[in-house]
């Protein structure tokens, strides 16, 4: 399995109790984290114009040069495998003004192993 270690921030949620959400908002233009249930879970790259002869680089790819957005690709593939995913957490412009504090987080890289486990998990 596939991690990757991001510094980031996290930020305290307007009317909670010291919640926290975890935005990313270092990342850069070609990076996105997999929300599963509002929490950060996978990473992955885009484009992804590697070498590799990963099936799901491939599929993924050619759903974006289709023309679908990805938010509406992640969220579908989520569904299809029982998971509630998103490429943006749900508390976006609820964060406290001044309320983060840095964070280490590790995510799985998403790739054909990561998803033949989640596959393999709904059977």
């Amino acid at each position: 399995m596939n991690k990757i270690t991001l510094n980031t921030e996290s930020y305290l949620i307007k009317g909670t109790e010291g919640e926290r959400f975890f935005p990313f908002f270092e990342l850069e233009y070609n990076e996105w984290v997999i929300y599963e249930d509002d929490f950060p879970k996978y990473y992955i790259e885009l484009p992804m114009n590697s070498e590799s002869n990963s099936s799901f680089r491939e599929w993924l790819n050619n759903e974006l040069k289709s023309g679908k957005k990805l938010k509406k690709v992640i969220s579908s593939l989520g569904n299809q495998y029982g998971k509630n995913w998103n490429i943006l957490p749900s508390q976006l412009g609820m964060e406290v003004e001044d309320g983060y504090k840095s964070e280490i987080m590790e995510l799985e890289i998403l790739n054909d192993d990561v998803m033949d486990q989640i596959k393999s998990s709904k059977e």
